[in-house]
């Protein structure tokens, strides 16, 4: 079993572009990684240096208690799977998976045992004379899994393999990617866009930005406390709602545009940082499915919105309204961050919201739609810095 270690891993190209920035990282053995975010944020860098098919230009990374900086790749023991299959369409699919065991010259006997074994993990045994080109797209990824898997490597990397998959097919296959991970157990690193992979694959997610890591944690734990505006817009689907909101001196009430949240004690307790900013202007933070639609005799705050657009998706309502307030978007924040300037007034003054609503609503566009607050599900960050207030 090994274990993978990044130790202020950099990755500076010729141009001078810094496509990772001084990554700290370990994916302990057995531990599925998702490394996650928006493109060109230098997560397929982070997988490829880890291979040895891109340079570092600073930095280490260990297997276990071994550097391998300097360590071709052909040997460091490593299996990929990646976005294109990348399967030879002369072989048949028992030939695809035992391809690199015929290069080691392992014996035949072990090779067909091991490709009969990969076969069965992956639901593959009654293709195994088949050739690529008569599977179906979600069978061939699962032969370029078998491919990787089959070398029994210390390490298993995915780049995106399930990106050009149907929707149906890349639920199917995640849940199959994850039973795979347990049996073979090691280290494994998987990179993707996609937040809802990110969160259903993960034991760990690691979230990018530009290079720089934002925040490394269980997926649950990213949802609930997110560090940052990038990370709390980021990890959700649909994204949270980011508005700005000025804080009553009393500490009793935030003020969004025209209306106003009221906050119970227990706001305070969880998140007592929020003491040192009585009256000042900062980011409030509703996540859609913590504005349901209202429920007059709770007494919780609301909130009224102009709606515009609905989505019935059988289960659950997406109601996309708007609000007379500023409206603050992780992209946004990080510019004003890096130009030295404030998030205050950097959004529109009419900002647009997404709440999820039961479907035994009855909403249309351009109704005027009353919304129930969920108050202790509400996150602040700081306006100038964009990370989350806490403590």
């Amino acid at each position: 079993m090994t274990s993978i270690r990044l130790e202020k891993v950099s990755k500076v190209y010729p141009n001078g572009f810094e496509a990772v920035h001084e990554l700290d990282l370990e994916i302990v053995d057995g531990e599925f990684m998702v490394v996650v975010g928006p493109s060109g944020c230098g997560k397929t860098t982070v997988l490829r240096m880890i291979a040895g098919l891109e340079e570092i230009s600073s930095g280490i990374i260990q297997f276990g208690d071994r550097v391998m900086n300097q360590v071709p790749p052909k040997n460091r023991d490593v299996a990929m799977v990646f976005q294109s299959y990348a399967l030879y369409p002369q072989m048949t699919v028992a030939e695809n998976i035992g391809f690199a065991l015929r290069m080691k010259k392992v014996p035949k006997e072990e090779i067909d045992k091991r490709v009969r074994d990969a076969a069965s993990v992956l639901g593959l045994t009654e293709w195994l004379s088949r050739k690529p080109g008569q599977l179906s797209g979600g069978q061939r990824q699962r032969v370029a899994m078998g491919r990787a898997i089959v070398r029994n490597p210390s390490v298993f990397l995915m780049d995106e393999p399930l990106s050009n998959l149907d929707a149906k097919l890349r639920v199917q296959l995640r849940a199959e990617i994850a039973r795979v991970q347990q049996r073979i157990g090691v280290a494994t690193l998987y990179v993707t866009h996609d937040q809802t992979e990110a969160m259903t694959l993960g034991h760990r997610v690691a979230v990018l930005r530009d290079g720089a890591l934002q925040q490394c944690d269980a997926p649950q734990v990213l949802y609930d406390r997110p560090k940052n505006i990038f990370v709390a817009g980021f990890i959700g689907s649909p994204a949270m709602n980011l508005l700005e909101g000025v804080l009553s001196a009393e500490l009793d009430r935030v003020t969004l545009g025209s209306q106003m949240i009221s906050l119970s004690p227990s706001v305070l307790v969880s998140h007592p940082g929020l003491k040192k900013y009585a009256g000042r202007t900062l980011v409030v933070g509703i996540r859609p499915e913590d504005l349901p639609a209202a429920d007059h005799q709770r007494g919780a705050s609301e909130l009224k919105g102009d709606v515009h657009l609905v989505e019935a998706l059988g289960a659950e309502i997406l109601v996309h309204f708007r609000l007379d307030a500023s409206i603050v978007t992780s992209e946004d924040s990080t510019r004003r961050k890096e130009n030295g300037e404030s998030l205050v007034g950097s959004g529109a003054i009419e900002a647009e919201c997404i709440a999820r609503i039961e479907p035994r609503h009855i909403v249309r566009s351009g109704d005027r739609f009353t919304f129930a607050v969920t108050e202790d599900r509400l996150e602040f960050f700081d306006h100038e810095s964009g990370l989350t207030i806490w403590d």
